[in-house]
C-alpha cells in the first residue's frame, strides 16, 4: 500500500490467479501467481508511484520465490499501459466484454521485470 499524509493512495498486491485467468487460459495458469489490485489514485497518478508499488511487489515476490507472475485487464487505459511495460499480452480475447472491449491476460518471468 502506498500511504501519503495518512491517506491511501495506491495499492497492489499477489495471490493466487483468479477464477477469470484460469477460466480464460483454459486452467494453464492455475499455479501461476497473479498480480492484481493494482490501483492509483487519479490525483497522484504518473508521479511514480505505481513504479515504485510494482518495484515493491516484485521485490516481495522474489523473496516468496515465486519466478513468474500473470495479470489481466479488461481496461483500455490500463492495457496501454501494460503493453508498454511488459509487451504483448500472452492471452488476447477479443471483444470479450463487449463489441471492441477486449481482455488481456500477460504471463510474465518476473526476471523479466526485476531492474
Amino acid at each position: 500500500m502506498a500511504e501519503l499524509d495518512n491517506k491511501i493512495i495506491g495499492t497492489i498486491e499477489f495471490g493466487p490467479s483468479s477464477d477469470l485467468i484460469n477460466a480464460c487460459t483454459s486452467q494453464k495458469l492455475k499455479h501461476v501467481m497473479e498480480l492484481g489490485t493494482f490501483f492509483v489514485h487519479p490525483l497522484y497518478q504518473r508521479r511514480g508511484v505505481g513504479n515504485m508499488l510494482l518495484k515493491t511487489i516484485y521485490q516481495e515476490m522474489s523473496n516468496y520465490g515465486v519466478t513468474e507472475f500473470c495479470l489481466d485487464s479488461g481496461y483500455r487505459e490500463a492495457q496501454k499501459l501494460w503493453r508498454k511495460k511488459l509487451g504483448e499480452p500472452d492471452y488476447l480475447l477479443k471483444n470479450y466484454w463487449d463489441a471492441g472491449c477486449d481482455h488481456m491476460i500477460w504471463r510474465v518471468d518476473l526476471k523479466s521485470v526485476i531492474e
